[in-house]
């Protein structure tokens, strides 16, 4: 029989030629995968200026071939919701987030897709539910942005006490100023002027340097000090 040596040992050909056949599938679905996420990569780059039908393009033949690949189904979902085709959308962000329901942006891209189909309380449920789980701010931040859009203040504004409730930051990292912007832009909406700036205020403890937050202190007539940042918290 005829034998390959290898450091005094023999190994039948007939299993080298075996391992080789089976190597080669296996590789070129390594390929395949990169391809994907290639493909998904440079979508998610068109979707960011809008450039919605070259993604759906693009990412279609993932969607096609690759069903089970979330990254593609989640930029194509995307790319539909942007051209307004709901029922595609729908169908790619559901297969998406059945893929990663633990993926906060899948959930976010749903939740706004369930929004405009008038799915709103799927999607207050979608969002509540993974904000608790995960302890997610943006989950509900998303929740609030929805409720306000469908004329639900009083959910928008619960929506944004609670993303400020889970809002802890990681080790060596600060909490995020963005809850507190969202219940002070509310609470200014809503003539709230001194919840407003008490909002202003906390979130100007975490980035004093934000221009966004010495902007709106100065057209609300507070002068910033030391005194100026407030305790974080509800």
């Amino acid at each position: 029989m005829n034998t390959a040596s290898s450091h005094g040992r023999t190994t039948p050909v007939s299993i080298l030629i075996a391992a080789h056949v089976i190597a080669l599938p296996l590789a070129l679905a390594g390929c395949s995968s990169t391809s994907s996420e290639s493909r998904a990569a440079k979508a998610d780059d068109l979707l960011k200026y809008g450039r919605y039908e070259e993604a759906a393009k693009l990412v279609e033949p993932v969607v096609q071939d690759d069903p089970g690949d979330w990254r593609g189904q989640y930029a194509y979902g995307r790319a539909m919701l942007g051209m307004g085709k709901l029922e595609d959308a729908r169908r790619s962000l559901d297969r998406a987030y059945r893929l990663r329901a633990d993926n906060e942006d899948v959930v976010a891209a749903l939740a706004e897709c369930m929004a405009q189909q008038k799915d709103v309380k799927d999607a207050y449920q979608l969002l509540r539910a993974f904000g608790k789980d995960f302890r997610s701010w943006r989950a509900y931040l998303s929740l609030s942005r929805i409720a306000e859009g469908a004329g639900d203040p009083d959910t928008a504004a619960l929506a944004a006490v609670d993303s400020i409730k889970v809002n802890e930051p990681l080790p060596g990292q600060r909490a995020s100023i963005e809850p507190y912007m969202r219940d002070a832009e509310l609470c200014f909406s809503f003539g709230k002027e001194a919840d407003g700036v008490r909002r202003l205020r906390q979130a100007y403890g975490i980035a004093p340097e934000d221009p966004r937050i010495t902007r709106m202190l100065e057209e609300h007539g507070v002068k910033r000090g030391k005194d100026t940042a407030l305790p974080l918290g509800p």
